[in-house]
């Protein structure tokens, strides 16, 4: 498609001949030129094109075409994608030239010749609607005036000459005058061979010289109105009847014309899209009044204005919503505008409020009422999980108070207080992250959330196994007799890379990809907000699943050491209830929570935190507190010929081994047996009674110590002392 040509710019005026009744009311001439179109700004062209539209509403409304219009409007009207409808009348003027070129007048052609010529461009089924040939005086002889013209009339076809009653050589009447004063210099002028007799070399061939218009060289006239006649809105196209004078000079003759039906051509006032194709009319685009909340769409009602309706855009409602058609039309809010007085209508993006359509509820991207489109969130079903996990913090904070209280209690002090301590904190910064989704899940609280949950998991899990693969390390079957020392500095040493490691990858995670507020729908189609999940979060899922796992094995490896460090059995139910309850529960909340709505979800994160953090503290610290409840802690390892206290206060059988596994022993007299965890070294005492304990051989008694005791080595001159002083004193068995 073209672009629109600077030189053709169209005005509304009254029509060119009306005849009958009205007469025939020239237009008035335009004053538009090049450049002062091209100084126009794109509101003076929407004013101007707005101009033209009132006139077009004032012959639609009152059908009064008597008084014409003697406004200038500065429209760049594009012709040129009726170029095609131009060549019937630029084939009759140059056909009527060549006439010309052979007879000097046109006085041969009857006038049934002309008027054949005028209804031939009429008929078929296009839109030209009418067809002229106007003449320069005595073009025919004894003629001063003469103008053909036919037009199309309910199917058939009528011609009359208008020159009867109407004087079209005048100035005012632009489709004759306008070619007339036009710059012929610049005319081709073509030389055709005719050969009439082959036989005659010298008669038989002549050589016709004659002026040939082109489309450049005819003339758009602005659209006007065909008062009286067809009533309807047209412009015309002229081509020029040219010839030659004595001089061969160029000289203009008259004017073949054509006229364009507009009536069956729709004004589309809507903005222009870039992916759209420009058309002839496109001058009025965005000459609507949709107002902010709506948008323009064009309907195809032929050459008046008005026609389009403002709908609501994406995000909004039409305000009545029983109505059958829910849009407003644009012919009314053309009316609004036009009944305003001067000032409002000056005012260019002028709001009219009753034309607006309402913005639909938060979260709809289309709405047909005021219904709303997200969850609404139930606060008491929040407020109740916050209070639970309010409560799970603060019997966190209590358990590390308790725990901080009795760390030199026996069964405290065989767990590690240290690293009990370091749980406590985890399990607080795990729960608190169920308080960051609290309400309306944002992009900034899902990437907040994954640092105290993560990092809690991180602290508590792994202060949990550090702990006890410290005790597999020491209690460990088999293997050669070695010196170990791990004291609570050297765990510490090990914890803070891991959480250290945590720590980075949550920082490139944050950084590169952090996990964004998504909207899901419910099964009843309402939207709600949850965090995204990427292969960032699967992958530290992975890492925690795997980290769990190390923890079964570490449990299985110190299954058989002494009652008050053994926490084998419990620290495996926890892990293998946040492994398989965890996952279930992670499950649950992608396939079934994002099916019922956020609290649900909501609830599901605190069940989750209930998983990983309460029954793991259920599990690790209630049998310790059991303990100092019964007062195990007065008869800690209390020793009998084949019995012992466990860490939860209950008498078992004894570990130490049978007679049958010592090639000697020796009787000692003995009262109570202690399990002291120092942070350098766990030490073995034997204590004066009446009860005496089997003691191992040096020969046998090595590998049977190195269950009891952080440092071991050979324990020979040990053995030989208790028998030597046979319960006169205490005796320790450690190389300390």
């Amino acid at each position: 498609m073209k672009s629109l040509t600077s030189h053709v710019i169209a005005m509304f005026g009254l029509g060119v001949w009306c005849f009958f009744c009205c007469g025939f009311l020239p237009l008035a001439q335009a004053q538009v030129t090049e450049s002062s179109y091209a100084g126009a700004s794109a509101l003076d062209r929407i004013k101007a094109a707005k101009q033209a539209l009132d006139y077009v509403r004032t012959i639609e409304r009152t059908h009064n075409c008597t008084g014409g219009t003697e406004e200038t409007l500065t429209l760049n009207f594009d012709h040129d994608r009726w170029m095609s409808y131009s060549d019937p009348a630029i084939r009759t003027a140059n056909y009527l030239s060549k006439i010309l070129a052979i007879d000097g007048d046109l006085s041969a052609l009857g006038d049934d010749k002309f008027y054949a010529l005028v209804r031939n461009n009429v008929h078929g089924g296009s839109l030209i609607f009418g067809s002229a040939i106007a003449l320069e005086p005595d073009v025919i002889a004894g003629r001063t005036k003469f103008c053909p013209y036919a037009f199309r009339d309910n199917g058939s076809v009528r011609a009359f000459d208008i020159a009867i009653n109407y004087d079209y050589q005048q100035d005012s009447t632009e489709w004759y005058h306008a070619v007339r004063i036009s710059n012929l210099s610049n005319i081709s002028v073509a030389v055709d061979r005719i050969t009439i007799d082959d036989q005659d070399k010298v008669n038989g061939t002549i050589y016709l010289t004659q002026p040939v218009a082109a489309y450049p060289d005819g003339h758009w006239t602005y659209p006007y109105y065909d008062c009286g006649g067809g009533d309807i809105w047209m412009t015309t196209y002229s081509a020029p009847i040219m010839a030659q004078n004595s001089e061969a000079k160029v000289i203009f003759r008259g004017v073949a014309t054509i006229d364009i039906e507009l009536t069956n051509l729709d004004i589309n006032q809507c903005d222009l899209d870039e992916n759209e194709d420009s058309q002839a009319l496109d001058v009025f685009r965005g000459t609507h009044n949709c107002q902010p909340t709506t948008q323009c769409v064009p309907l195809k009602e032929g050459f008046r204005s008005g026609a389009y309706l403002c709908q609501c855009k994406e995000g909004y409602y039409f305000p009545n919503t029983t109505a059958s058609e829910k849009a407003f039309r644009g012919s009314d809010i053309d009316y609004f505008f036009e009944t305003q007085n001067s000032i409002v209508r000056s005012q260019f993006g002028f709001v009219a409020t009753q034309f607006q359509c309402l913005r639909c509820a938060r979260g709809c991207d289309s709405c047909v009422d005021s219904r709303p489109c997200l969850y609404q969130i139930n606060i008491a079903v929040q407020a109740l999980v916050i209070f639970l996990v309010s409560a799970m913090i603060l019997g966190c904070i209590v358990v590390s108070i308790i725990t901080f209280t009795y760390r030199k209690e026996l069964v405290i002090k065989t767990a590690s207080p240290i690293f009990l301590q370091l749980m406590c904190l985890g399990a607080i910064l795990m729960c608190s992250s169920v308080f960051v989704l609290y309400g309306e899940v944002t992009s900034l609280a899902c990437t907040i959330r994954i640092w105290p949950y993560h990092l809690g998991f991180g602290v508590m899990y792994g202060a949990l196994l550090l702990k006890t693969w410290r005790i597999s390390v020491i209690f460990k079957q088999g293997g050669t007799m070695k010196r170990v020392n791990l004291p609570d500095k050297a765990l510490l040493q090990r914890l803070v890379p891991l959480v250290a490691l945590v720590v980075v990858y949550l920082g490139v995670w944050s950084a590169i990809h952090p996990p964004l507020a998504e909207t899901v729908k419910t099964s009843k189609e309402l939207k709600f907000f949850v965090c995204s999940m990427s292969w960032w979060s699967y992958a530290m899922f992975g890492v925690q699943a795997l980290l769990l796992l190390v923890g079964v094995y570490l449990c299985f490896t110190v299954r058989k050491a002494p009652a008050h460090f053994n926490e084998s059995k419990f620290i495996t139910w926890a892990t293998y209830n946040a492994i398989i309850l965890g996952s279930f529960i992670l499950m649950l909340t992608q396939f079934v929570g994002m099916s019922v709505g956020p609290d649900v979800v909501f609830v599901l994160h605190m069940a989750q935190q209930q998983v990983f953090v309460t029954i793991t503290m259920a599990l690790i610290f209630a049998p310790k507190f059991w303990a100092l409840y019964r007062g195990s802690s007065n008869a800690e390892g209390r020793v009998y010929s084949n019995h012992v206290v466990t860490i939860t206060g209950r008498v078992k059988p004894s570990l130490a081994p049978s007679s049958s596994r010592f090639s000697e022993s020796t009787a000692v007299t003995t009262r109570q047996v202690a399990v002291q965890c120092n942070p350098d070294d766990f030490l073995l005492i034997a204590q004066e009674d009446d009860n005496s304990l089997k003691v191992p051989s040096a020969s046998s008694s090595s590998n049977y110590m190195s269950k009891y005791s952080a440092k071991v080595s050979p324990a020979c001159s040990e053995a030989e002392s208790l028998r030597e002083t046979n319960g006169t004193r205490p005796t320790s068995v450690s190389d300390a």
